[in-house]
């Protein structure tokens, strides 16, 4: 029991990390990028995730997971929106 809690909390922990290096280097990089390439972004993400999405349907996941992907797919669509629309 106690190496189970341990390996789920030490996921948990990297989970967590690459989350704020990922948030990190989204927040540096996003101000950089140009009409046009956040376009492309844009498109190539929006398909990306409903690839993703469709695997996930094969999941049984909590309702949770997928409120929080639909959640911060759309925060990050808005802010390429906010960048595409000027």
């Amino acid at each position: 029991m106690t190496v189970a809690v341990t390996t789920s909390l030490s996921s948990m922990v990297g989970l967590g990390a690459r989350n704020i290096v990922l948030l990190k280097f989204y927040d540096s990089a996003l101000p950089f990028l140009t009409r046009q390439q956040c376009m492309a972004i844009l498109a190539r993400f929006q398909s990306g995730v409903e690839d993703a999405m469709a695997l996930m349907d094969d999941q049984a996941l909590p309702a949770e997971f997928h409120a929080t992907v639909l959640k911060e797919t759309n925060e990050c669509i808005a802010r390429l929106r906010m960048i595409i629309e000027g």
